[in-house]
């Protein structure tokens, strides 16, 4: 790779606080969506599949909640922006993956476990359209 074009695209990148924003928006959501993986699959092997979906996710919620504010916008808490995307994420939560964790593994007779992975990856495009509506309400 030519050293010039990776010059420009770190110069680049350092010049574009949108750019910056989403790069760590990403790391952040990967980060956190690991972190709720993780949790649910360890908590499903004590506790049905709605107990180990809550689990992880309200879990995740607050590391991702305090790092997309402090992190990647660095920005302060408020109650605006708390209720905002706490209200996101309790929705996506009980409506989209709860809805779509019965759906597979009800439904459709999906193992609980083969189910999430689908539920997921859905969930996280919903989340962040709504997030993102929250966030430019706010």
């Amino acid at each position: 790779m030519d050293s010039t074009f990776v010059a420009k695209a770190i110069e680049y990148y350092h010049s574009n606080d949108n750019l910056r924003q989403f790069v760590r928006f990403c790391i952040v959501g990967g980060l956190c969506t690991s972190l709720d993986a993780i949790i649910f699959y360890c908590v499903n092997k004590i506790a049905p599949y709605q107990i180990a979906l809550v689990t992880g996710y309200l879990l995740s919620l607050v590391v991702n909640y305090f790092l997309t504010i402090y992190w990647t916008f660095q920005n302060k808490p408020s109650r605006a922006n708390l209720i905002g995307i706490v209200a996101a994420h309790l929705f996506n939560l009980f409506v989209i993956r709860m809805s779509l964790m019965t759906l597979f593994c009800n439904a459709a007779g999906l193992n609980e476990r083969i189910a999430y992975i689908p539920t997921l990856g859905i969930s996280i495009i919903t989340n962040f359209l709504i997030i993102r509506l929250v966030v430019n309400k706010l």
